[in-house]
């Protein structure tokens, strides 16, 4: 079936509702090849996809001719570009308006998963900031561990907690994201289990659902502070009407117009009027009041004996800390320590800062996390692949190389890291994680 059949009969009529004339061109558009979009990483930059048609709302944004298979790409893999859809890009103009001047900020993505929205935020604030990237799903929070372990930064913690946990450290963040748990709507054209799953019943559980989210962030939010929503949905009911009592001050973009749709109290994206899918983005402020002051922290952590791994391979290795959990050992920008033990001290923490490896004995076994770090240093013994030989390493099998080096290695494809081997006594054992691996033959 094509056309409106394909579609829940509720959904069309609500559509027609809200679009009036334009309801053709919408339907029309669904029934169009969903645009194929990528984020370039500012911190591993490439000139693969330098020619490629710009995304106006998004810096590093970019829109491909066709797709790609993403998976057989090493380049993909080392995290030098994120394949995201295109209008959930335009929080990049919310974020220059609340914070034009790039100021140092705490900032909470509440619903992370798996990970767009975190890697772009961490590409837009400044190192003096932190990220709070919490996810309460297990498996999707590893998913999310994955995206950012690859995009390489420091500054980002990973959270595992429901929203209402949040309630407890009141008039913390500077900043809140919310990508809300929606009906999805918007992803009807590239996803037809959205269609599937669609159903009036949902939207209303979706709507329960976002409205107690919003009440738990605006509890930690700071007074003057910004809350950032966004669905990929076009439903009243999961956004404007979400946000109509929601205790906080709507702030206008004062911004180019790309072919969003003002709404009353945001901005809609419809797939017949952009070069991407249906999504929904507010900008909300919370009025002045009393701050909550937090105490300053302290750690019973003496990891002293282990800050050697720092500098063996870390750049600037000074500006960190080392922390220890278990067998397990992190590098903790100092700059953020006092807000990294507050935020360990209320949440359950999946990964901080730059997990650094595992403490085994005497020996130390470097992650796969430190591999893709930014702060690696560049003079580690490293062997450089060529493309048949990176896939069969992504593959966790053997590529026809002769380490000239005895112990770690990194592996690195177009100068950038994809992982470790251990070299010994003319063999060497591949250390790129097996669940990462690709499959696909």
């Amino acid at each position: 079936m094509i056309g409106e059949h394909m579609y829940p009969e509720a959904f069309l009529k609500r559509m027609k509702n809200i679009l009036g004339d334009e309801f053709n061109s919408f339907v029309q558009s669904l029934e169009e090849s969903s645009p194929t979009s990528i984020r370039l990483n500012p911190f591993k930059t490439i000139l693969k996809f330098e020619e490629e048609e710009k995304i106006p709302w998004c810096m590093n944004g970019r829109y491909l001719n066709e797709r790609p298979s993403f998976t057989f790409d090493p380049l993909f893999h080392a995290g030098t570009y994120y394949v995201q859809e295109a209008s959930s890009m335009f929080i990049e103009q919310a974020w220059k308006q609340i914070n034009p001047d790039n100021e140092p900020v705490r900032v909470l993505d509440m619903c992370a998963a798996p990970g767009g929205k975190s890697t772009h935020l961490l590409s837009l604030m400044n190192e003096e900031s932190l990220l709070v990237s919490n996810e309460v799903i297990p498996n999707r929070n590893k998913v999310l561990q994955q995206n950012l372990v690859k995009w390489g930064t420091a500054n980002c913690v990973v959270t595992q907690n429901k929203p209402e946990d949040f309630s407890a450290l009141e008039n913390f963040f500077d900043i809140i994201l919310i990508d809300a748990p929606c009906s999805g709507e918007g992803l009807f054209r590239k996803d037809k289990d959205a269609i599937r799953e669609w159903s009036e019943e949902n939207v209303a559980m979706c709507s329960i659902r976002q409205k107690e989210i919003l009440k738990h962030a605006v509890a930690c939010l700071k007074p003057g502070g910004f809350l950032i929503y966004s669905t990929c949905t076009f439903e009243p009911d999961e956004n404007d009407n979400q946000l109509a009592d929601c205790g906080l001050r709507i702030v206008d973009l004062e911004i180019q117009k790309f072919g969003q749709v003002k709404t009353k109290l945001g901005y809609q994206f419809y797939p017949h009027k952009i070069k991407g899918e249906g999504f929904y983005i507010s900008i909300m402020q919370k009025e002045g009041g009393e701050t909550t002051k937090h105490e300053q922290q302290t750690t019973n952590n003496k990891p002293s004996q282990f800050s050697i791994l720092n500098t063996q391979y870390l750049k600037q290795a000074d500006n960190f800390q080392t922390h220890t959990k278990n067998d397990m050992l992190f590098a903790i920008p100092k700059m953020l320590m006092n807000d990294f033990l507050i935020i360990e001290k209320h949440f359950y923490i999946r990964h901080a800062g730059i997990f650094m490896g595992t403490i085994k004995g005497k020996d130390f076994l470097p992650s796969h996390d430190l591999a893709l770090s930014n702060y690696v240093k560049v003079d580690l013994p490293a062997i450089e692949l060529n493309h048949e030989d990176a896939i069969t390493y992504l593959r966790c099998e053997s590529p026809k190389i002769k380490p000239e080096h005895r112990g770690w290695c990194l592996i690195k494809y177009q100068g950038y890291n994809l992982g470790w081997i251990k070299a010994i006594e003319g063999r060497f054992n591949n250390y790129f994680p097996k669940e990462l691996r690709i499959l696909k033959r």
